[in-house]
Order: structure tokens, then C-alpha cells, then sequence
């Protein structure tokens, strides 16, 4: 949050508009509800994943900063062409920054700077830690005079991450492929499995994504499929709760990225914050979990995470 609101506080300002795309991490989405449009300034909310209609939003914009994109949405694995985004934002007469939040497939399965965006950021709290145990931000640019100017505005709000911290930070970052090459690995071997089970509605991953612009912007923008997915169980808020409940090796938890496996119930607990209609716009279902997989065994979580649906009534 550090990150997205230095961002936010150098390159907007009252009475400028942004896009963003929805739906976005509870923090972000509480930001931009609770502190930017009090401020003035202005947010048009767009659906992951909607190309066109991501573009005409920036082409009928007015006094327009930035356009805001997180990629797979949070958490329903919903991407957005990031590309295309660019595009429409570079014909724009105002020539609005592209940001975009990379938390979720990280530097090495997405590389938005080379897809045209301006700025990328991260919870680094997440897979470039690794260990959830440190909170931190990180921004990107391809211009270092955009950095230049948030570390200006950095200076003046006073989010700036300890040295330990940052000598914490610095020495897992050689690790961060490692990692997510097996949480990746992980992850699919584990939801294409997941998905034919009787108690599971559907998984939303994106080497299972049945749609075909998802699928082409899966294959244009992203090296491989990440360690996060979301299954939908029939039963609802119930079945979640007792899945939830039954998990042995994962634990019931929010956060993701670390190397241990965590799940949870996102319409409780990460997004617990956004309305009921803007939770069933954005497809938060009450029969939702979110699973940030780690590097165990995925033979054991699997098991694990079978043993846990045989419990779901």
C-alpha cells in the first residue's frame, strides 16, 4: 500500500480521473473509495479481463492521470490485456501513467515494462519476500525520473522501508525464481486436479481459463501460469467454512507468496471491505477459497486438500 499510494499521491491530483480495473486487492479498492475520491480525485471502474471496454473508458476520460491495472485480478484470476491498456493510453491526449499491481505472478512469470507499462508494483511483502514475515512495497519504471519523483514524495509522507528490512529483502531476492518456478508447479498440478472433483464447482487458474480472450492474453503476456488459484465450491459459504476448517497442511490465512501453502475465504477476509454489489460484480462468490500454494510436496497438499473437500457436506 506504501507503493500504490506514492504512486497515486505523485501522479494525480484533485480533480484528475483515473481508470482501474476491479476487482482489485481490499486495500487498494479501500483506498481508492475511503481516501482518493473524498480528495477529488475521480476513479471509472472497469472489469478485468473486459479489453474494449477498457479502452473506451480511457478514450472517454477527462483530465485522465493513469490507468490502474492488476493482473490476475485479486481473486479471481481474471486478466487483463496490459498491452492494449498502453496502447489506448498513449493515444490519449493527456498521456495517463500505466501502473500496474504484479503482485501476483511477480517478475518472473510477467513482465508489464516490456508490455508498455509505466510503473510496476508490488506487495513485496509477498513472493519477493517469500517468507511472510516482512511488509514492504516496491515500484518500477522504465523511466528513472518517474522514480526520482515518487522518492521526492517518499520523503515527505515517510513510508520508507527500515535498512534491516531492506537487508532482509535484498538477500531473498535471489531466491524469488526458485521459488516461484515450484509454488507454480505447485499450483497446477494441484487445480488441475482439483477441478474434477465432485465437490468443486469450478477453479479459476489460468491454464484452466475456457475463454478465448483470456486464454490469448495468457499466451501473449504471461511466461507461466503463477502459484495462486480460486476454486468455487458447490454449497457456498458453508462448504468454504468447512473446507477451511479441514485443511491440515495449509493453513486458514490470508496473505499469499510465502513458501508455505495458505487459504481463505476472500469475501470474509480480503475483500470483506467491498459491497455486496460490487462483490457480486466482481465474481467473490460465498463459495469461494483462495489458495496462495507454497513449496511443499503438491502430492501432500493435494491429498490434503481431498481429504478436506471429503468433509464438505
Amino acid at each position: 500500500m506504501a507503493a500504490i499510494m506514492t504512486a497515486f499521491l505523485t501522479f494525480t491530483r484533485p480533480g484528475s480521473a483515473f481508470v482501474y480495473t476491479t476487482p482489485l486487492y481490499g486495500g487498494t479498492m479501500r483506498f481508492i473509495h475511503e481516501f482518493l475520491s473524498p480528495f477529488g480525485i475521480s476513479g471509472v471502474a472497469v472489469p478485468a479481463g473486459q479489453t474494449a471496454r477498457l479502452e473506451a473508458a480511457i478514450r472517454a476520460s477527462k483530465d485522465l492521470a493513469a490507468v490502474f491495472i492488476e493482473t490476475p485480478s485479486n481473486p479471481t484470476m481474471v486478466m487483463t490485456d496490459i498491452l492494449h491498456a498502453a496502447h489506448a493510453a498513449a493515444q490519449h491526449p493527456d498521456k495517463p501513467l500505466v501502473m500496474v499491481d504484479n503482485t501476483f505472478l511477480g517478475p518472473c512469470f510477467q513482465h508489464p515494462l516490456l508490455l508498455g507499462a509505466d510503473l510496476v508494483l508490488y506487495s513485496a511483502t509477498k513472493y519477493l519476500s517469500g517468507f511472510s514475515d516482512l511488509i514492504a512495497g516496491a515500484a518500477l519504471a522504465r523511466d528513472p525520473s518517474l522514480i526520482q519523483t515518487m522518492t521526492s514524495r517518499r520523503s515527505m509522507f515517510g513510508n520508507i522501508l527500515q535498512p534491516d528490512e531492506c537487508w532482509l529483502l535484498d538477500g531473498r531476492l535471489p531466491t524469488v525464481t526458485l521459488r516461484m518456478n515450484r509454488q507454480s508447479k505447485n499450483a497446477q498440478r494441484i487445480a488441475e486436479a482439483l477441478v474434477e472433483h465432485p465437490k468443486v464447482k469450478c477453479v479459476h487458474y489460468p491454464t484452466l481459463y475456457n475463454n478465448a480472450d483470456q486464454i490469448k492474453i495468457r499466451l501473449a503476456q504471461c511466461d507461466y501460469p503463477g502459484g495462486i488459484f480460486s476454486m468455487e465450491l458447490h454449497g457456498g459459504r458453508s462448504a468454504a467454512f468447512a473446507f477451511l476448517r479441514s485443511v491440515r497442511i495449509a493453513s486458514n490465512a490470508v496473505s499469499l507468496g510465502g513458501v508455505e501453502t495458505l487459504a481463505c475465504h476472500p469475501r470474509t477476509t480480503t475483500h470483506s471491505g467491498l459491497t455486496p454489489v460490487e462483490l457480486e460484480e466482481a465474481g467473490i462468490t460465498e463459495g469461494m477459497v483462495r489458495i496462495s500454494v507454497g513449496i511443499e510436496d503438491w502430492r501432500d497438499l493435494l491429498a490434503d486438500f481431498e481429504q478436506a473437500l471429503d468433509n464438505v457436506a
